[in-house]
């Protein structure tokens, strides 16, 4: 055996025994600093980088690129820090100089305040508001018909008229009928008129007594009423012969689509037969609503429908009614009364229908992704002077991704929608766009 061997094992001991004094004690022994820049961390996208308000079951949601762009974020923060931090002792860790880290990227939004809408979310079937049938006056022949289904027609249109021959000759003989008797009448009146005058001078002669002065008298008076009462009679009957002639015109009352024709031309017609003429400048709306939200819905509760093609509701109307009794599957029908004056609703559409159950007071809302919570606490970002300020919060009432939120607040200020995952009080912020967060209704 080599007698050496024992002084060569004792030096590496020695040694072993520094580096684990120096392991344990923080550092004991000068150790050579590396010269240059400090290498770049390499990034692990199983997990989320440092200072990230993602957890782990979040960040495992992202995707590959979304997961790359987080890490970039935080190297380049984490260059930009070894660039500006002091060659210092362990004891101090001061944070990066606002004049010299880099910008964090955000979209801003001003802070609103506003009702939260509680509304049902349902479909409904469109009908006819309003439903108009014209139907002939008098019977008669279908001598003309002016107008076809799907016309529109405007209040006094002319819709059909029947055959009028035989209310001419009816006519013709009604006039000639009162021709005499007016004549006839007006004889009587003159020679009446002439037999007082001739009385008048007798009774100033003494020829005649008082008495035959005062018959005569009598009797111009009963041709003259006669004359005014055959007078008034024939504009009666004359008037009502009009009015038989304005119901062989059949026009319409008011604006609307002809929706339908009981007869045609050549046919004959009775008060039976109609034009059926469909107002749609309001129509309404049967909504299906399950029995645990019908007891919540109001008469004259607010509506809003759209059809579904359409992006947003932009057609408003009430509710009317619903039914008592449910139907198989335990469903009412709310009946609404829906604005559509442009006319562009037919019945048998499908619409989209929000009706409101009821509006919780006016408070700031937010779109819930621009909280963050940490544990039980919940904050936002604002950004003043392109500084970000970190602002504690209370939650309230919540629906379709906004959120009602209490704190030191004030209408109107910057408050960071997208990219607040990677602030922190006091970092310097770079606007790149600012948005007006819509206050969508909620549903249920």
């Amino acid at each position: 055996m080599n007698k050496k061997s024992p002084v060569k094992i004792i030096p590496a001991l020695f040694l072993l025994l520094l580096f684990a004094c120096k392991a344990e004690n923080g550092g004991g022994l000068p150790v050579a600093e590396p010269t240059g820049s400090a290498p770049t961390a390499a990034a692990d996208l199983s997990t989320p980088p440092p200072g990230s308000q993602a957890t782990q079951e979040k960040w495992d949601s992202f995707t590959e690129e979304k997961k790359q762009e987080s890490w970039d974020k935080y190297l380049t923060s984490l260059e930009s820090g070894e660039e500006s931090a002091p060659e210092s002792t362990a004891e101090k860790s001061p944070a990066p100089a606002p004049s010299t880290a880099k910008p964090v990227s955000v979209i801003t939004a001003p802070l609103s305040m506003g009702p939260l809408e509680i509304t049902y979310y349902g479909l409904g079937e469109v009908e006819a508001g309003k439903v108009m049938r014209i139907a002939p006056a008098a019977s008669g022949t279908a001598a003309k018909v002016y107008v076809s289904e799907g016309d529109f027609v405007e209040p006094g249109d002319l819709l059909f008229s029947l055959d009028s021959s035989e209310w001419l000759k009816n006519i013709e003989r009604t006039e000639e009928k009162w021709e005499t008797e007016l004549t006839l009448a007006q004889i009587r009146l003159e020679e009446a008129a002439k037999e007082k005058e001739r009385n008048q001078t007798f009774f100033e002669r003494d020829l005649v007594t008082r008495q035959d002065m005062e018959k005569a008298d009598q009797a111009l008076t009963e041709a003259q009423l006669n004359l005014e009462k055959l007078r008034l009679t024939r504009k009666t009957e004359l008037e009502d012969l009009q009015e038989d002639y304005a119901g062989r015109l059949g026009t319409s009352p008011g604006r609307g689509y002809v929706s339908q024709l009981s007869f045609t031309e050549g046919e004959g017609v009775n008060s039976s037969d109609y034009v059926e003429i469909v107002n749609l400048e309001e129509v309404r709306l049967t909504i299906e609503v399950p029995e645990n939200i019908i007891p919540r819905i109001e008469r004259e509760a607010h509506v809003k429908a759209k059809p579904p093609t359409a992006a947003r509701y932009g057609m408003e109307g009430v509710v009317t009614g619903h039914n008592v009794l449910p139907e198989n599957n335990r469903t009412y029908q709310v009946r609404a009364l829906l604005s559509n004056r442009n006319q562009r609703l037919l019945p048998g559409m499908l619409m989209e229908v929000q009706i409101t159950l009821s509006r919780l007071q006016p408070r700031f809302i937010v779109p819930l992704k621009s909280v963050i919570s940490d544990g039980a606490d919940h904050y936002i970002y604002l950004v003043e002077d392109n500084i970000s300020k970190r602002i504690p919060v209370e939650l309230g009432s919540g629906r379709q991704g906004m959120v009602q939120i209490e704190g030191d607040l004030k209408e109107g200020a910057a408050l960071v929608v997208e990219g607040q995952s990677y602030l922190k009080p006091g970092s310097p912020v770079n606007v790149t766009e600012t948005i007006d967060y819509r206050m969508e209704i909620a549903e249920l």
